[in-house]
């Protein structure tokens, strides 16, 4: 598995594209600036007239629903079946996923290309969670970038096939009804595919396979919502970009996307397989954090190390097998992250 057009590492879905790789572009019809950050640059020259109460709120021309705390842009309040798009995702474990470039190619790609909602993502990683709230279900899975994400996202179920191997692509449903205070969780099977695109026509693809994935959080009372946007907490002398300190999107307790939690692992095996071309190195070389120690070298790509038996050297802290902490031959992965409502077309 190539991932040949940005340096792209992602956790679950995993795992982004193009948000440090995201060029400077300008939106003159809403007086901002876009920018790789994921945030907006405020160049007005009349009223700067925004929808919401704060200097970083989206612009007046955003398409959201009225008083949406995420920037919801379907009206999900008396709808049975709703759709929401993860909008942002902040890596948590393995710790070397979790800052640098890596970091910023992850939240730029899950981040929504939509300028006048202050929303300058690439927009090519989208995770769906569509709810049921009759049924007491939840389908959840990837979708194809959406150039303009107000027609909404439909789930990518269709088989992609990469170095000669058939792989099955699509939405997982299962039982996730939402508690009276918002809550829900699910579990994903045994094991599940996530495709992660790389550019904005879904023609380079990685897939990352994950185990014993998990996703839960908490759900807005009019179902538009996990986690808000961060208005209050950017600063318009700064271009109202986020940083570590100010996110763009935040949970109940003030914190970078911690109203949804997603967990899982992925075997070294597999890692070892997902290619890195910017780097020259697999999955796994980078998981270990020490490419001079653990990479054997090889060219034109360097692959995790292994000893005589063919067992690769470095060890995680998962256990495939066992699923637990018994052995050493995976890595677990954990995210948090807000979503926000979209439509959900029938067809793509």
């Amino acid at each position: 598995m190539r991932l040949s057009n940005v340096i792209l590492v992602l956790s679950l879905g995993g795992v982004g594209a193009a948000g440090a790789l995201v060029g400077c572009g300008s939106d003159t019809a809403t007086g901002t600036t876009s920018t790789s950050g994921g945030g907006s640059a405020s160049t007005s020259t009349g009223s700067n007239t925004t929808s919401g109460g704060e200097p970083c709120s989206p612009a007046a021309s955003c398409p959201q629903v009225a008083a949406s705390e995420c920037i919801s842009l379907a009206d999900n309040s008396k709808a049975t079946n709703f759709t929401l798009r993860m909008s942002s995702l902040t890596l948590t474990a393995p710790l070397v996923l979790t800052k640098g470039l890596i970091k910023s190619v992850v939240g730029g790609g899950v981040g929504m290309n939509l300028a006048s909602c202050n929303l300058n993502g690439g927009g090519t990683f989208s995770w769906l969670l569509q709810f049921d709230t009759a049924a007491g279900t939840l389908k959840t899975g990837g979708a194809k970038p959406a150039l303009d994400p107000t027609k909404g996202y439909s789930f990518v179920d269709e088989t992609v096939t990469q170095g000669g191997t058939p792989f099955k692509i699509a939405p997982f449903t299962a039982a996730a009804p939402i508690g009276k205070d918002g809550s829900f969780a699910v579990t994903m099977g045994a094991s599940v595919i996530v495709p992660i695109y790389l550019d904005t026509k879904a023609m380079d693809v990685v897939l990352l396979p994950l185990h014993d994935a998990k996703l839960s959080g908490k759900v807005s009372a009019d179902h538009g919502c996990v986690g808000k946007f961060n208005a209050a907490g950017l600063d318009p002398a700064g271009g109202c970009l986020p940083d570590d300190t100010n996110p763009l999107f935040i949970g109940a307790d003030g914190k970078a996307d911690t109203d949804g939690k997603l967990d899982g692992y992925i075997t070294l095996e597999e890692a070892d397989s997902v290619i890195v071309d910017k780097l020259s190195q697999s999955l796994c070389v980078i998981l270990s954090g020490n490419s001079g120690m653990y990479g054997d070298g090889g060219m034109p790509v360097s692959k995790c190390k292994r000893d005589v038996n063919m067992k690769i050297v470095f060890q995680g802290d998962w256990c495939d097998k066992s699923n637990d902490m018994a052995c050493k031959d995976s890595v677990r992965l954990g995210a948090g992250f807000s979503a926000s409502g979209v439509a959900s077309p029938a067809k793509p």
